[in-house]
């Protein structure tokens, strides 16, 4: 797939996520033979506590999507706005280790950058970074990035502000 291709596809993807997270859409669980995987480790409500969206509870401009993939892995993206025409976006997926923590090894840092309508520009800044999404309790979602160590000391809650921060 040439640039365009995959720069029409990153804009698909930050536009989805973009107008889910305006409209604080939660996300849609999938069929249970699909999570049979994480069933082993998580019950159904621990699986709908992980999945959703999630924003930075102080500044509101760091957020978390956690949606179920195949076979009882979490797809998961953050999102970090740098300022009106970069974001920083980071991809995974994740497997549960125990009931409280997903971790990752396909970690891809992506900055992005939007012209007047579209993403004009893609840099992949790093791939197969390692870390882990943690629960405390039901509403407390915590990030380590082995990498960069980008979510140190931050923490995470429901989405309350849908036309805050993010994207």
């Amino acid at each position: 797939m040439g640039n365009f291709g995959k720069l029409a596809g990153r804009f698909f993807l930050a536009l989805l996520f973009f107008t889910v997270s305006q409209l604080g859409l939660v996300c849609a669980l999938p069929e249970s033979g699909q999570i049979a995987a994480a069933k082993g480790i998580l019950s159904q409500e621990r699986i709908n506590d992980f999945c959703g969206f999630w924003e930075e509870s102080q500044d509101k401009i760091v957020r978390i999507n956690v949606t179920t993939a195949e076979e009882g892995w979490f797809g998961i993206e953050v999102s970090w706005r740098r300022n009106s025409r970069q974001v920083d976006m980071w991809t995974m997926t994740a497997r549960p280790i125990n009931t409280d923590t997903l971790e990752y090894a396909d970690c891809s840092h992506y900055l992005l950058t939007y012209g007047p309508q579209y993403i004009e520009k893609e840099e992949l800044l790093y791939k197969d970074g390692t870390g882990k999404i943690q629960l405390s309790g039901k509403d407390v979602l915590t990030w380590q990035d082995d990498q960069e160590h980008k979510g140190d000391g931050f923490v995470f809650i429901p989405l309350t502000s849908p036309l805050g921060g993010g994207l």
